[in-house]
């Protein structure tokens, strides 16, 4: 009974006469093949192309700047007598350049720079406002001076005004910083 219509057909036949329990193990063996059958091969798996190694991303270096205090315009009879300057995302490494009488001082944990004039004669006018440039020395995680974040104030009194000073806010507009590889000469 090669036929293979008869062989769906036997199944059937065996159970009406064996019952349901010998009809499932019958027909576990019906089509299952024989010992000397050789199964089939899979077909061959393709190798996935090899992917190139990732190169090992390095911190990038830090970058050193040189920072400048600049843009506080300054009428006839103001100066400047003081100033204190945050940095967020960099440090100051070296003060540069202190205005004659002048204090300048790295700010705690190094993240900004504080300074002031130590007497009445070493105040900048709008003459000498230019002493604030190339101050020190910043060093810059990022690499990136645009990433710094740059706050504080500059104090500004008025010569014959004996009033409070007045207090100039301290901005990435007034704080340049440019690449440097050390202080002015």
């Amino acid at each position: 009974m090669k036929d293979p219509r008869y062989a769906r057909l036997i199944p059937i036949l065996v159970a009406a006469v064996l019952g349901v329990g010998g009809a499932l193990a019958l027909a576990h063996f019906v089509g299952k093949p024989s010992p000397g059958d050789k199964p089939a091969a899979p077909p061959a798996a393709r190798p996935a192309p090899a992917k190139p190694p990732e190169p090992a991303v390095q911190p990038a270096a830090p970058v050193v700047f040189l920072l400048s205090i600049q843009g506080i315009a300054l009428g006839p009879d103001d100066y400047v007598d003081a100033f204190g300057l945050k940095l967020a995302g960099a440090k100051v490494v070296k003060v540069c350049k202190t205005p004659a009488g002048w204090s300048l001082s790295r700010a705690k944990g190094a993240a900004g720079l504080d300074g002031q004039a130590s007497v009445g004669a070493a105040f900048l006018d709008r003459d000498h406002i230019g002493d604030l440039r190339d101050l020190a020395l910043v060093e810059i995680a990022a690499g990136d001076a645009s990433s710094v974040g740059v706050s504080g104030t500059a104090q500004v009194g008025v010569y014959g005004d004996m009033g409070e000073a007045r207090q100039i806010k301290l901005s990435p507009a007034r704080v340049a910083m440019v690449p440097a590889e050390g202080c002015p000469s």
